[in-house]
């Protein structure tokens, strides 16, 4: 079964909204070093993670390893995403203190992602660097993610491909397009922000439902 993360949740309706359409893993960006929408701090992060029911949390965050760990220990989540230009170190002195590490690789929007074996290489000296999955993301110049714009997918797919690790599909995502994304990447889980947003950045309970549903539909 493809996971799914419903990303970036900011009010307690839309974290239950999430829980209770089956998503198997909820993102709270805790802390993050630029401005995002989705950003929370730590007390208001707690709040909406003690809503989450059996989900699994995330905390996504970005910057310097003593902050991230700082962010870890204070929220007492188990599996962080490091979604800034974290270098291997910084996911190793993560790694040390036992948490599971999810690291997220990005590409531009609207440019050129490259040669698929170059991403394949960044992802494995992550991998040698103590993460415990891959994350495939876009990013733009103002936003790290929710840009609605779609990652390659075939880089994707060469990047399932070549690890060992988990890897997570994000970028662009929504009901329409994910059930076409599982089968051409096959990814372990699938990441979704701008896909299932309504207005003001909140969530919307239908779309996140759709998307959940055609992820369950996916073959």
């Amino acid at each position: 079964m493809t996971l799914v993360k419903i990303c970036g949740l900011t009010h307690p309706d839309d974290v239950v909204a999430a829980r209770d359409a089956g998503a198997e893993r909820l993102g709270f960006v805790v802390g993050y070093p630029q401005p995002v929408p989705w950003n929370l701090d730590i007390p208001r992060a707690r709040e909406l993670m003690a809503l989450g029911g059996a989900a699994e949390r995330v905390a996504v965050v970005g910057g310097d390893a003593e902050s991230i760990i700082r962010i870890v220990s204070e929220t007492g989540v188990g599996l962080v995403q490091l979604h800034a230009d974290e270098p291997p170190a910084v996911v190793e002195a993560v790694a040390a203190t036992g948490v599971h590490v999810l690291k997220a690789l990005s590409a531009e929007a609207g440019k050129a992602a490259g040669a698929a074996e170059d991403w394949v290489a960044l992802a494995r000296r992550f991998v040698d660097a103590g993460v415990a999955e891959i994350l495939l993301d876009s990013r733009s110049a103002d936003r790290p993610a929710g840009t609605g714009q779609v990652f390659n997918w075939g880089i994707a797919r060469a990047v399932v491909d070549a690890v060992d690790v988990p890897v997570i599909l994000a970028g662009g995502l929504d009901p329409a397009n994910v059930a076409d994304a599982i089968a051409a990447v096959r990814p372990t889980g699938v990441d979704v922000i701008s896909g299932v947003s309504g207005v003001e950045d909140r969530k919307d309970p239908a779309l996140i439902r759709a998307f959940v549903a055609a992820v369950r539909g996916a073959r």
